[in-house]
């Protein structure tokens, strides 16, 4: 059995390896890999959140918007702070959302954001592409 598999199933994380096991849903903190990266991108295995609604996941296969955690917190007001209600912990780069393969990127659900979190998350997401 291959270690990352048997991390998974040791604690209780589903493999996302495995698409018909785990439907991605928005909020959901994922741990993902991602390179490749250019410029000032965020690469390597990190968690992220998946931020587009559930109705938009059925036309996306195996593809979601998310958004890059880190930990290095530079005070921004576009990135979010993750609190002690999550495992979890850093920053959320909204400024950094994108459509990713998730199955691609072997993504491994890790647990759910609290929705006032998912919200503000969003809600600068929308800020940032709305139509001044």
């Amino acid at each position: 059995m291959k270690r990352e598999n048997l991390i998974c199933r040791l604690s209780g994380r589903k493999d996302f390896g495995k698409m018909n096991k785990y439907e991605p849903k928005q909020g959901d903190i994922v741990r993902m890999n991602f390179d490749p990266q250019a410029g000032h991108e965020q690469a390597g295995m990190r968690p992220a959140i998946i931020v587009n609604n559930n109705g938009s996941m059925k036309y996306m296969s195996t593809r979601a918007m998310v958004c890059p955690i880190t930990n290095i917190d530079k005070g921004f007001p576009i990135h979010v702070r993750l609190d002690g209600r999550t495992k979890t912990t850093g920053v959320v780069l909204c400024d950094q959302a994108k459509i990713l393969d998730l199955k691609a990127r072997k993504a491994v659900y890790v647990e759910t954001l609290p929705k006032d979190i998912l919200e503000e998350i969003v809600d600068i997401i929308i800020g940032m592409v709305d139509i001044d």
